[in-house]
């Protein structure tokens, strides 16, 4: 079964250029787009959470 992962942009902390919260099938992530681009954010999600690589189903905040 796939998780969600709703993307955010989001002006974080110097040094920090990426956050997420795990909510077990729902993820909520936002990067800082000064420091990476959407595809990097996503791929940094999936080594820090590998149950997500190919299993899920991307929302940006936008949309929700």
């Amino acid at each position: 079964m796939a998780n969600e992962v709703l993307v955010e942009e989001a002006d974080l902390d110097d040094g920090v250029v990426m956050i997420f919260k795990d909510f077990g099938r729902r993820v909520r992530m936002a990067f800082d787009p000064r420091w990476l681009n959407e595809s990097a954010a996503l791929q940094l999600l999936c080594e820090d959470l590998p149950r997500l690589a190919g299993a899920m189903n991307v929302t940006h905040h936008a949309d929700a």
